[in-house]
């Protein structure tokens, strides 16, 4: 078991609600680790396709 700090990007998909978002990004973080402390640190919006992505930061078990 190793513990690794990753900071990671994700586009945040129009259809998803915000209220859904937390088990969205759980299942997002899975894909790199078992993650064991995370946060959304920053929320980048984008003016060409009026999206937005999330910037987490992650501790994570792999």
């Amino acid at each position: 078991m190793r513990l690794t700090s990753k900071t990671l990007q994700f586009p945040w998909p129009k259809d998803l609600k915000a209220s859904d978002l937390r088990g969205w990004l759980k299942n997002q973080l899975r894909i790199h680790g078992d993650p064991l402390r995370w946060a959304i640190t920053a929320v980048h919006h984008s003016a060409q396709d009026h999206g937005a992505v999330l910037q987490v930061e992650a501790v994570l078990i792999e």
